[in-house]
């Protein structure tokens, strides 16, 4: 059951891509809420393609009582907010929050966007992998090629599309200028530990492991956590030597400003050799409205909006249209 006794307030609302956002899905639309619990507030962004219930279900669960992870953060997030608005204070005060990568967009432009990595600095480059992997190929070669001469890195995210002879001809026909530029592979196919393990021996990749980390032991050299879908703290204390890459969920900026909240608090208590480079600027990959609009991402590094406390954009929340769920 819910440990408050405030009534809480919902407000829905659908963010629109201009492409699929990963190889898992290929909509377009992303149904979520905002809740609103006293005077702070959360976000629940669900992806029912990686199991989660949909929004509908969700809320129904809440107004019951009945707690999924989604909404047990969501929950925590509200809570946590309401108490730095209340104390008139921004949950970012003397709290740095760590670098991201650039979160490439296929909808968009090919060269604005390679303009603006370059010109402001970006460590790194995440795209998003597909079961055509010869695309993706030609993708970071591209990325290699245009970026020549600058430090630029590249990630890339399978989303576990791949078999694993499928991977391995990815980067057996990878052009050595691309692969030299390889920071690190995320879930590129189903996890099991001895053939990720075998594929970073005989390749000498970093992979990162999202999918299949509950019961993950070997053959990972990093573990992304979605701060909006499960506590980094417990994932820390599972893996106490690998790496974690914070992100956000691809969800609201409420929700993206919650998981950069959680991805400062984990760089401050965890320190460098903890928290690699996150994936915290994701706001661009929807069509913007006022909340993003709030968001400054330049170089990497996220610059909350701080109107009202808290997680901000004050202002903003209290002029949506608010129902109470329960």
């Amino acid at each position: 059951m819910i440990a408050t006794d405030e009534p809480i307030h919902v407000h829905e609302y659908v963010l629109q891509s201009g492409s699929p956002l990963n190889s898992a899905s290929t909509r377009r639309h992303f149904p979520g809420a905002l809740i609103r619990v006293g005077d702070g507030y959360g976000a629940v962004h669900p992806w029912p393609e990686f199991g989660d219930d949909p929004i509908e279900v969700q809320l129904e669960k809440l107004a019951a009582g009945q707690l999924t992870p989604q909404t047990d953060l969501a929950m925590q997030c509200a809570l946590e907010d309401g108490a730095a608005r209340r104390a008139g204070a921004s949950l970012f005060a003397d709290l740095p929050v760590p670098v991201s990568h650039y979160s490439w967009s296929f909808a968009q432009d090919t060269a604005p966007q390679m303009d603006r990595v370059l010109s402001e600095g970006w460590p790194a480059i995440k795209a998003k992998g597909f079961l055509h992997w010869g695309e993706t190929l030609r993708f970071v070669e591209s990325c290699a090629s245009v970026s020549a001469g600058t430090d630029l890195m590249l990630r890339v995210d399978f989303n576990g599309c791949l078999a694993r002879a499928d991977f391995e001809r990815f980067i057996e026909f990878m052009a050595l200028k691309a692969y030299r530029r390889l920071d690190v592979i995320e879930d590129p196919f189903p996890y099991d530990a001895e053939s990720w393990k075998a594929c970073q021996d005989r390749w000498g990749l970093a992979l990162a492991l999202d999918k299949g980390w509950s019961s993950a032991t070997d053959g990972f050299d990093a573990v992304v956590v979605k701060p909006a879908r499960r506590d980094w703290r417990f994932v820390a204390e599972k893996f106490p030597d690998a790496p974690l890459i914070l992100t956000s969920a691809m969800d609201h900026p409420l929700g993206q400003t919650f998981a950069a909240y959680q991805a400062a608090l984990a760089w401050r208590d965890l320190g460098d050799s903890r928290i690699s480079l996150c994936g915290l600027c994701t706001q661009h990959l929807f069509q913007t409205d006022a909340f993003s609009d709030r968001l400054i991402t330049t170089g990497g590094q996220f610059a909350p909006d701080t109107s009202g406390g808290g997680l901000g954009f004050g202002d903003l929340l209290e002029g949506l249209p608010w129902r109470r769920l329960n």
